[in-house]
Parts: C-alpha cells; sequence; structure tokens
C-alpha cells in the first residue's frame, strides 16, 4: 500500500511540476511574442526556465523547448527578414474595442510609406489568427520599416530587412 501511495503522489507531482513549468515560462509571460524570429535571448526569460532544471530535467526542458520554439524566449523588436514577393502574417488576438480602422505600412529607406493593408474592424468583432501580407515584388533590397496603425496612430512597427 504504502508503495502505491508513493506512486501516486511521485506522478502528482510530476505532472503539477510539468504545469507549472509551462505556465512560467516565456511562452504565458509573453504571448505577443509567439512567432517572432530568431534574435538577441531575453536573459531573464533564460534563467527562469533554466531554473526549472531544479525540480527536474523534464520541466526544464519543457520550458526551454517551449520558448525556444515559439520564440518567446527573444527579446522583442528584432529586425523581421524577407524578400521581394514573400508572405508575412500578421497575428491579431482579441476583439475591437471600438469601431477601429487598421493598416499596415512600409515605409522605404527615403521615407515614403504605402500601404500593404487595410481593413474595417466593428466593435467587439473577433479578430483571431492572421491576416496575410504580400509585400511588392518589385521591392528593392535594402532595410524598410513595417508600421501597424489603427486609427490613425503607430501601435507597432519592426525594422524589416529585405533580401
Amino acid at each position: 500500500m504504502k508503495g502505491f501511495l508513493k506512486k501516486k503522489v511521485l506522478i502528482v507531482a510530476v505532472l503539477c511540476s510539468l504545469t507549472i513549468s509551462t505556465i512560467t515560462c516565456g511562452y504565458i509571460l509573453y504571448p505577443e511574442r509567439k512567432g517572432q524570429a530568431k534574435g538577441a535571448i531575453d536573459v531573464p526569460v533564460l534563467v527562469m526556465d533554466i531554473l526549472w532544471f531544479i525540480p527536474g530535467i523534464i520541466p526544464g526542458v519543457i520550458a526551454l523547448v517551449v520558448d525556444f520554439s515559439t520564440g518567446c524566449v527573444y527579446e522583442p523588436g528584432q529586425a523581421v527578414k524577407g524578400k521581394a514577393g514573400a508572405k508575412l502574417d500578421l497575428r491579431l488576438r482579441g476583439s475591437a474595442p471600438a469601431a477601429a480602422d487598421l493598416e499596415v505600412t512600409l515605409t522605404d529607406p527615403e521615407g515614403s510609406a504605402s500601404i500593404l493593408l487595410s481593413e474595417r474592424f466593428s466593435k467587439g468583432e473577433e479578430k483571431l489568427g492572421t491576416l496575410d501580407l504580400t509585400l511588392p515584388a518589385d521591392l528593392a533590397p535594402g532595410d524598410y520599416n513595417l508600421a501597424v496603425s489603427v486609427n490613425g496612430i503607430e501601435n507597432a512597427s519592426w525594422p524589416l530587412e529585405v533580401e
């Protein structure tokens, strides 16, 4: 009977540590980083993942694998790389708090901007998933800026390196 109880406690402990390890990794703390390209590693997130090796190898490995495979371990604001004519995915989460105009613009090195996407959302409209963007096929190699604006206010921007 004692052996059965020890196995049960061990199984519960392993399941709890696995659950906690996925809750406290960058995947949960920084969901906006999902799908981010490789770049500079966010040291606090990496240290937090490595600390999961203390309770056991499995929680530590799971935390590292989840964060590296989703891109949540990388610092935000890293350059996006692409080629002329390439497809980019813009990920949206949640519902629109009010009627909103979403605009994605591409600014070239000289400062002239072109609109890649323009959409209108109604209040409360659920927009989960991805919007497909295609870079212009005649885009010359160089450094550009990709910006997302809502109602004319820039909310996010990324450097874009076109190869």
